[in-house]
This record gives structure tokens, sequence and C-alpha cells, in this order.
């Protein structure tokens, strides 16, 4: 049985975002097939059957070293190349998830920093080009994706006639691989936002926003529609989950002037709250379980057009609850190919109001939409997800070109301190006391 370590670069435990979530599932799904060991920049408070945890040091070479020396095939994301550019000189079999375009991202996300903005570019096509020279099977979130990073590919001359007569479609290179769904249904594990929040009552209506107020996101278009929806739901609450990223990332402007614009229709604390606390990863379904819809909407920008399925937008579906979105994305066009809610343009406060007023009118749209939602929640579970994990640790192989030059030998590196896990159990308010990694 192969040796498989995934490196997250963000913080995964009982408080994680996106990023940390899929590492999580994948060990957690991946371990009945490899041995698979999860390691993440700090350590993990969560225990999974089969699942080894660690943790390395930022910029610490010998920290994550250790690790890789005992695995047959390493699986990371962009984010850590760039504080271990010599990855791609391991003798493991290297995979690379792509899942996140981080060059597209950036350009939103420093939109108010033009120099800063310009400096990023040019790093993030550096580390970009970086890692399509250095895997050997990369990993992206949607067919939209892979169209984007196999241009890519072949502008980075890995896209030889010997590769395409051995696998015409290079889907043994780059494969598609979303972010995914607990083969567990939602049960319910404490109080939600009706139990949470001073100002919802227990038959209010309530419109949930259930991921994270990035600055990519359009939180603003929902603010404004509110108003109309009162109009026609006077009792309806608009809930945004608004915790800072557990993993300390730079402060965003978009929640400060979410609730300045909440302030300034004079809803903010009667029919529009934030919950401040970020909502551990076990504890989101008392959310979601709560809500009457779901909402997720975006402007219109390079990010959207090439973002994953958003993990909070699958919450949607896991929940059976209807969704309205916003157009454009890999979502909006699940929403209409499934039917499980409405699609509003971008920025169209009168549509989004309207696609509320008429879920939340009709009892039989709502269900309809929530059976069609949990029916395909099912086609994204982490076990059926992670299939092209499973089908390249089978048969890992080598198709990143030679290296011109060795790194150290990591097989020097000390056997790092593992903590080997035997139940599916999140250990809150509690501190581990081994050092690990």
């Amino acid at each position: 049985m192969q040796k498989l370590l995934i490196v997250s670069h963000d913080v995964v435990g009982s408080n994680m975002a996106g990023p940390g979530i899929r590492y999580w599932e994948l060990a957690r799904a991946l371990a009945a097939h490899t041995q698979v060991t999860l390691v993440a920049p700090r350590p993990i408070d969560m225990t999974a059957s089969y699942v080894r945890t660690g943790s390395y040091t930022w910029g610490d070479v010998a920290s994550l070293a250790a690790y890789i020396a005992h695995a047959d095939v390493v699986l990371v994301n962009g984010f850590v190349f760039e504080f271990y550019p010599n990855l791609g000189e391991i003798d493991q079999k290297l995979m690379i998830d792509l899942y996140d375009p981080t060059l597209l991202e950036n350009l939103e996300l420093l939109r108010a920093n033009p120099a800063e903005r310009a400096a990023r570019t040019q790093r993030d096509v550096a580390l970009l080009n970086q890692q399509l020279a250095a895997g050997d099977f990369f990993l992206c979130a949607t067919e939209r994706q892979r169209d984007l990073y196999m241009g890519a590919l072949m502008a980075a001359g890995r896209i030889t006639p010997a590769r395409v007569d051995a696998d015409p479609l290079l889907r043994g290179l780059i494969a598609v691989l979303p972010f995914g769904l607990p083969n567990e249904p939602p049960v319910r594990s404490g109080p939600g936002p009706r139990g949470l929040i001073a100002g919802v009552g227990p038959d209010d209506p309530i419109i949930l926003w259930s991921g994270g107020l990035w600055d990519w996101m359009d939180p603003q278009t929902l603010i404004r529609a509110m108003p109309t929806v009162l109009a026609a739901v006077p009792n309806a609450r608009l809930v945004f989950m608004a915790g800072r990223h557990p993993g300390a990332a730079a402060e965003m402007r978009t929640p400060h002037e979410a609730r300045t614009l909440a302030d300034e229709i004079g809803l903010l604390g009667s029919h529009i709250f934030f919950y401040g606390s970020w909502v551990p990863y076990a504890d989101r379904v008392n959310f979601l379980l709560d809500a009457a819809v779901v909402v997720s909407l975006h402007r219109q920008h390079l990010e959207t057009a090439y973002a994953a399925v958003r993990s909070r937008f699958l919450d949607h579906l896991w929940a059976g609850r209807p969704s309205v979105v916003s157009a454009g994305d890999a979502a909006a066009e699940l929403v209409e190919r499934y039917d499980i809610g409405r699609v509003a343009p971008i920025g169209d406060e009168a549509a989004v109001a309207r696609a509320i007023c008429d879920l939340l009118a009709d009892a039989a749209l709502c269900a309809a939409c929530a059976g069609g939602a949990q029916a395909l929640a099912a086609e994204f579970s982490w076990e059926r997800v992670s299939a092209p994990i499973r089908a390249f640790c089978a048969v890992p192989r080598r198709t990143r070109p030679v290296a011109s030059h060795t790194s150290p030998p990591p097989t020097q590196a000390s056997q790092p301190a593992l903590l080997p896990t035997t139940t599916d159990t999140t250990m809150k308010d509690q501190t581990r006391n081994e050092t690990i990694g």
C-alpha cells in the first residue's frame, strides 16, 4: 500500500475554511485505500480513522522534509511551493492541486493596492509555472478550470506527442477533483441562528449567507435586496456567517463594507445580522438546517469564471436547501441544470429579491428544490470525487521532466512525530500536548 502525504497550506481542525476542509475530507476518504498522513501549519485538533496527522513550520524546510522522506506520493497546493521551492526536486511522485486559481483570486483581493497587485501577479505567474514544471499529476476543480490549465500546460511544454499518444485526453496528467460532501446526512448538533442570535425568532424565515465575506463575493447586492424582500415577508431575517478566517488571513474590505451598508439602510441588528464568530466545521449544519433559503452571490470577474464549485455552496446541497446564486460560475450551472433554486444576473438586486420572495412564498417549490439538491449531493461524496487520487496512488508515475539539479536527499531527515488516529472524533476545547513535526 502506497504511503500518501497530504500537505495543507491552511489550518486543519475544528475551525477551518475551504482548503482545510478539502484536505481533511480527502484524507478521510483515502485512508481506506492508502496509508495517509495529513500535515498542516498548525497542530490538527481532530482525529479520523487511519489518518495520521502532524504539523510543520512555514519556512522550515526540515520540518516538512521529515514527512516527505517517509512518503511515496505527496499531494500539495501551490501555496506550499512558495515557501518550499525545492519540492519539484523530491524523489517522491508529486501531485499538485490547482483547484484554487490563486492569480485570479489575488487580482480581486489586491485591487485596492495597484503596486502590490502588479508585483503579486508576477509572483503568481512564476509560481504557477514552477508548479507546472514540477508536478507528475495535477488536480483541478471543474472542467472549465481544466481547460484553463490545459492551455497553461501546453505553454509550459508538458503536452508532448508521446504523452498524447499514450493518453489522448491527458486525464492521466490532469484530472477534475471538485470539492466534495460528507457521506453522512446532516444531523443537528446544537443551536443555530435561532438560538444564538437575539432578534431571530422561532418562526422567522432565515435567509443564510453560509460562505465567507471574501472580497470577490457580493453580499452588498443581497443587502440592497432586503427592503424589497421585507415588504413581502416582514419577518424575514438575513444572517451572515461572518467570522474571521481561522488561519488569520489578511483582513478583507467586504465585511466592513457589508456591515456599513446594512447600517445605512437601517436594517442592521433588526433584520440583518452578522454572526461574528467562525462557525466550527462540525456546527455549520445547525446554521444550514435553520435556513429557509441559502444565498451565494459574486461579482463579475475572472475569479468567478474559473472558481471551483465553492464548498459552502455544496453545503446547500448537503442540507437540502434551495439556493439563490449569481449567474456565471459553475454553481449557477448546477442550479439551472438541476432546478435546485434560482439564478440571478450579477449585481441585480431586484432579481435577487424576486428569487428569494418566490422561494419563501412557495413551500412546494422549496420542497422540490430541496429534493433535487439532496439527490445531487450524492454525486459529490468525498469517496466518489477522490477517485483520481486513488487511481494515481495505485499506479504512481513520474511525468515531470528530469531536474537539472538535485536537492539534499530527503532520506537524511529524521522520523517525524505522528499522531495515529482511530476514531472520527472532534476534540473541542482541548490542546494536544504532543510535539508534532
